[in-house]
């Protein structure tokens, strides 16, 4: 009878939506970290459960014709890019299965071929480093998290970041003399150390996240401002920096109040839309076929971290979109989408619960010169019943009138959509098209839309992070 650590042969058969890989052993599932489809290995059974087993790889008896060597010094320490190990275009295969096999009971939607990402290196335009310090030497420590844990491993270089943000963590690993955060005994003062990165300008703004609140800022106020000083002077690209007090002890990485040291706070980001998408994923070269759209994007405001690939899903929401929509965009953040879809828009609503988004929403449509746009800040769902309350409309004698779209766009966070707010919107548009960076809550909100009257016509896949697990998807709805 099997038993905890036993050692166990197996065939790998496929990645699931995990990250792990599938195996079976004597008809039970068995699910297993850092293999490789069609590998054959040796492994350790860690837990053994009713339903399915947990195995650790010991031995690579005989390793698949997908696997290749992470290209990541740190591949096995870091917890970021855990599928470095397979080969991108059979990754990109395994995660166009995922994707089907998630949908497999939605029998007539066609499934367009999977967008990848072109750029599998310095792609990341939004950097979150956690930091600490050495116990003895106080030596500073910046980087990720260990897989399931919370130990800094310290980075001096991430392929998949631009290098100018390599050079310039660890200048401040080197020259921070303020002391940083140790988790463990809640003590210490640099908690974290934030980049957003433009694509476009290759510009940037820096904000250090630290362990005490506004009022004792003061007392460090003046050192912090000389080391952003020095820190602008080795590095004028970075066009901004600012500090988050964060003094609570909790996985929040930023608290509430942000302070502006010096420069903007802020960076300019564009977006190029095409309708040269290829069967490949792949898209044209030649810029005459491209329209440039520009963003303005502040510390707090949600913006995609891989523009190139942001740009391929958009342009598939708009190949959605008929031409002269009234379009609804729900959970619109600074407006990336609905701007996008501008020259195809009669009228835009945009609804956003924050506030700095919103700020930057309406900076963006006038950067683009949309004309026929309005904004609302607050929760969606209230704002989406507000939608459904019948108004008195002037241009028509007077006679009661709903607000209604021809198409509405849903970009909601990874815990998917509101069931009510699914609801409400089934009720303001016959067409949903709904952008998604987690397959199973789509296909739990899928399943909820079926039930409201809605089919799911088509469904397609993007890489916008590449060699991880996470799976991008625009999947097109119709009443």
């Amino acid at each position: 009878m099997l038993k905890q650590d036993d050692i166990i042969e197996l065939t790998i058969e496929k990645l699931i939506n995990t990250g792990s890989c599938l195996s079976h052993y004597e008809g039970k599932a068995v699910f297993i970290d850092g293999a490789v489809p069609e590998d054959i290995v040796k492994a350790r059974v860690l837990r053994i459960n009713k339903n399915f087993i947990r195995a650790k790889i010991i031995e690579i008896v005989t390793p698949s014709k997908h696997r290749i060597k992470p290209f990541c010094p740190l591949f096995n320490a870091c917890g970021g890019c855990n599928l470095q190990n397979i080969e991108y275009d059979f990754l990109i295969k395994q995660k166009e299965n995922i994707l089907k096999e998630t949908f497999r009971n939605f029998k007539e939607t066609e499934f367009k071929p999977f967008l990848k990402c072109d750029n599998l290196k310095e792609y990341r335009c939004k950097v979150q480093n956690a930091v600490s310090e050495t116990k003895v030497s106080k030596r500073i420590l910046a980087g990720y998290y260990k897989e399931n844990s919370h130990d800094v491993v310290n980075i001096k270089f991430c392929p998949i970041q631009p290098k100018i943000i390599d050079e310039i963590i660890n200048f401040i690993r080197e020259n921070w003399k303020m002391g940083a955060y140790i988790e463990k005994k809640d003590k210490g003062l640099l908690k974290h150390i934030l980049v957003r990165y433009s694509n476009f300008s290759k510009k940037m703004i820096l904000t250090f996240v630290i362990n005490k609140d506004f009022e004792w800022y003061n007392k460090i106020k003046e050192e912090i401002a000389e080391f952003s000083n020095t820190l602008i002077e080795n590095f004028p690209d970075i066009i901004g920096v600012l500090v988050n007090f964060n003094p609570k002890k909790t996985n929040k990485i930023t608290g509430d109040k942000t302070e502006l040291v010096l420069g903007d706070d802020f960076v300019y980001e564009k977006l190029y839309s095409t309708k040269c998408i290829f069967e490949d994923g792949s898209t044209s070269k030649d810029l005459s076929k491209y329209t440039e759209y520009t963003y303005k994007i502040s510390r707090d405001s949600f913006f995609q971290i891989n523009p190139p690939v942001a740009s391929k899903i958009f342009d598939c929401v708009k190949s959605l979109i008929p031409d002269n929509s009234n379009i609804l965009d729900a959970y619109g953040g600074v407006g990336t989408i609905g701007i996008f879809l501008s020259d195809k828009a009669k009228k835009i609503t945009l609804v956003e619960e924050c506030e700095s988004a919103v700020n930057d929403a309406k900076t963006n449509f006038k950067l683009n010169k949309c004309s026929n746009y309005e904004v609302f800040l607050g929760d969606a769902k209230g704002i989406f019943k507000g939608f459904l309350k019948p108004k008195i409309n002037n241009t028509n004698k007077g006679k009661i009138s709903e607000k209604t779209f021809d198409a509405a766009i849903l970009d909601p966070p990874r815990k998917g959509s509101d069931k009510e707010a699914l609801e409400i919107i089934s009720k303001l548009t016959k067409s949903i098209v709904y952008v998604s960076c987690n397959p199973a809550t789509l296909e739990r909100d899928a399943k909820i839309l079926e039930t409201l009257g809605f089919k799911l016509k088509s469904i397609q896949g993007a890489d916008m992070f590449p060699f991880t697990h996470h799976i991008e998807s625009v999947a097109h709805f119709e009443r």
